[in-house]
């Protein structure tokens, strides 16, 4: 099983989830380093290690990012 940093490093490298986030953050066509910068904005933290010891980062990256996202992906389906 996938820790959440691991979720955290991968999902900006997912052009499904850089589509998702550029309709999101209208932003049209954003780069993998621009979609872990606006993690690390979301979360609010400098690092994604950051989201293994901060319960709120990991709630935030879980509540506004991966579970909206997941659901967007399974709509695409």
């Amino acid at each position: 099983m996938l820790t959440i940093c691991q979720i955290a490093g991968m999902l900006p490298r997912d052009p499904k989830f850089r589509e998702w986030l550029s309709t999101a953050s209208q932003v049209e066509r954003l780069t993998t380093d621009e979609a872990a910068e606006i993690v690390r904005t979301v979360c609010q933290i400098t690092s994604r290690r950051e989201l293994a010891e901060n319960a709120e980062a990991a709630r935030r990256f879980d509540n506004l990012l991966r579970r909206p996202f997941v659901e967007w992906r399974a709509k695409q389906h």
